[in-house]
């Protein structure tokens, strides 16, 4: 081999050798491990519309070991074929519903059983029927996708769950996650004419997240592989970050959605009722008074306050997610409103 073709040689192993330091450092040695195991079968699938949406008629199981000032918890989540949250393995949907619950973890209930969700009280509250298809770091946006998908169940009542935070993820092509790397969803965008319409996500984060979570990674092709679809997810993360809406944006796409919300109901024969869930008791924002018009709104803000000024907890401890009390209380303040306002 002659001096030249070393020289090629040399450069091209150093540039390989260079890659693949970058790829170590930035997909794999400055990823933090996040405080989370999970057992038996996928919580999420990957969603091309949605981005994620539940895994139908599967059993996960999450752990999360003790924090700072959070106690070790682990729950069950257990998901029937068309992936709502049910008490057991092996249940069906049933032909129809009175009543589909959509929204977030608060809705969803985070570090619960499913027995102990508000959408569950609300079903022994008011004696009917009620699928929960609330998802974790859902937003509007992807609420309003599940509710519509599901509208064949022909409920007579729908009810979102909203917090605060759903300003700020409807437009966020990135939900939140445990890593510092997109996990991709639908999000309200503006076309060249600025009017909001709901684009897809921009690449699979569930695949993503689950395969980091997992470490199933030790290949050399899966370590690549994965190491620069990491490195991609955390390049739309930053974008994202970096291009976040004004706030006024961010109240247009609200009421983009709650129209659309509101339309859907009404398709499919339904009601609907939008719940403010209060996040550490604090007010509803002012931009939900005014976007949300003529449909109907339950401010639970009011209710919280009162339990706490009893001196009742109704989060978490260490996290800020509504305890068991809280969704026995919110399933109260619903089934009243709805008997109040003859919903069902």
């Amino acid at each position: 081999m002659n001096k030249a073709s070393k020289t090629v040689l040399l450069v091209l192993v150093s540039t390989a050798a260079s890659i693949l330091v970058g790829i170590a450092i930035a997909a794999y040695l400055t990823i933090p491990r996040i405080p989370l195991i999970s057992e038996g079968d996928r919580l999420l699938v990957f969603d091309p519309e949605i981005g994620a949406r539940a895994n139908p008629s599967s059993h996960a199981r999450r752990i999360y070991p003790a924090v700072r000032d959070r106690q070790t918890f682990a729950f069950d989540i257990y998901t029937d074929d068309r992936g709502a949250r049910v008490d057991g393995p092996g249940q069906s949907s049933p032909a129809q519903v009175d009543v589909l619950v959509v929204g977030d973890s608060f809705s969803w209930g985070y570090a619960l059983s499913n027995q102990e969700t508000y959408a569950r009280h609300l079903a022994r509250e008011l004696g009917t029927g009620v699928s929960n298809f609330a998802m974790a770091a859902y937003g509007t946006t992807q609420s309003l996708q599940m509710m519509r998908r599901n509208g064949d169940l022909k409920p007579k009542l729908i009810v979102y769950g909203i917090i605060a935070h759903h300003f700020e993820r409807n437009v966020m092509p990135c939900l939140p996650s445990y890593y510092p790397f997109c996990f991709d969803a639908s999000h309200v965008a503006w076309n060249e004419a600025g009017k909001p319409y709901i684009a897809p996500p921009q690449s699979n984060g569930v695949r993503r997240f689950q395969r980091h979570l997992s470490g199933d990674y030790t290949n050399p092709v899966t370590w690549l592989t994965h190491g620069i679809d990491v490195i991609r997810g955390r390049i739309e993360y930053a974008e994202a970050t970096y291009s976040t809406p004004s706030d006024q944006k961010k109240e247009e796409a609200l009421g983009f959605l709650l129209g659309n919300m509101q339309r859907s109901a009404a398709d499919i024969g339904a009601k609907l009722l939008v719940v403010y869930l209060p996040t550490n008791y604090y007010s509803a924002p002012e931009g939900l008074g005014r976007v949300i018009g003529d449909i109907q709104l339950l401010d639970l803000t009011q209710a919280f306050q009162r339990e706490r000024d009893k001196g009742t907890n109704l989060y978490i401890v260490g996290d800020g997610h509504p305890n068991r009390a809280a969704h026995e209380l919110i399933a109260k303040e619903i089934a009243k409103y709805v008997r109040d306002n003859g919903l069902l």
